[in-house]
């Protein structure tokens, strides 16, 4: 009778530990990844960061051949009659209204000659495009929104694979899915000398930054007055869509703060300005991004 009740509790010791295995087997291939992969497109860095329990491998290929068609346009507009380049070139021409003419696609010389320390003389031709002809499309220049555009094709991929979970980072630009955990996505906020100014928390949203450099770029060049923004400032953009706070703080960059604060308030994203020597400037819902 005793060896009968030692073996039963024996039975039951062996099934207790093959469950706790089993359970163990299960919480580790289950348990959440971070996964991390750069690519250099566009002239930049992007790090894309990815929270899941499955291997991401091919996620990364596919995710890098997305990068590599819209850098495929970015290089040459004029070369392909792909329907997705249209619809970048057609987005494009429509932020030349959206923002008063601030982005103009059609720079590509004016940028050149501005590189070579050359006045130009610009019209723009944003009126002249015609994307069945191949020959109108020889003076775009996407560097103000490709990146962003490209970036906002992942997001929708991922969000067509539900992978939720996820941040990308392309020239210190944000766009945020949710937060892995409890919380939310730090971000901090550097000048163009490297000086931590704040840290900003999202989920489920984008963060752009103009002007935190000390090196040319395109958004920098006033397609309306042809000339290189000489005023040392940078803004900072956070909104739900990053294409649209890209297109925000494109405008904000080259508007002063007032002219800017008005551009803002026809759209749900918040901003904040630093001046040559520090002074900050934020619209009223910027705070609640910082702690």
């Amino acid at each position: 009778m005793l060896k009968k009740i030692i073996d039963k509790r024996n039975y039951i010791i062996l099934f207790i530990i093959i469950i706790l295995i089993i359970f163990i087997i299960i919480n580790i291939n289950t348990k959440v990844k971070e996964h991390m992969k750069s690519f250099y497109y566009f002239g930049e860095t992007i790090t894309i960061k990815l929270y899941s329990s499955k291997n991401m491998d091919k996620t990364f290929e596919e995710i890098d051949d997305i990068y590599k068609k819209y850098n495929d346009y970015y290089q040459k507009p004029s070369n392909r009659d792909d329907k997705e380049l249209i619809e970048l070139l057609k987005y494009g021409k429509s932020l030349y209204h959206k923002t008063n003419g601030l982005i103009d696609i059609t720079t590509d010389k004016l940028i050149k000659n501005i590189m070579d320390d050359k006045e130009y003389n610009f019209t723009t031709k944003i009126n002249k495009l015609d994307f069945n002809d191949k020959l109108t499309l020889n003076d775009i220049n996407l560097d103000s929104i490709i990146a962003s555009y490209a970036t906002k094709k992942v997001q929708n991929y991922l969000k067509g694979k539900n992978l939720n979970e996820y941040i990308i980072s392309e020239d210190g630009n944000i766009a945020a899915g949710n937060y892995y955990e409890k919380g939310k996505y730090s971000i901090s906020i550097h000048d163009a000398e490297g000086k931590l100014i704040d840290i900003a928390y999202i989920e489920n949203e984008s963060l752009v930054t103009k002007g935190n450099v000390n090196t040319f770029k395109p958004y920098m060049v006033n397609p309306k007055t042809g000339k290189k923004e000489e005023e040392n400032k940078m803004v900072v953009v956070i909104g739900k869509d990053i294409n649209e706070a890209n297109m925000i703080a494109n405008a904000l960059y080259l508007l002063d703060i007032n002219e800017g604060k008005e551009f803002i308030k026809d759209y749900n994203a918040q901003a904040l300005w630093v001046e040559t020597g520090g002074k900050q400037t934020m619209t009223d819902g910027f705070k609640q991004y910082l702690k």
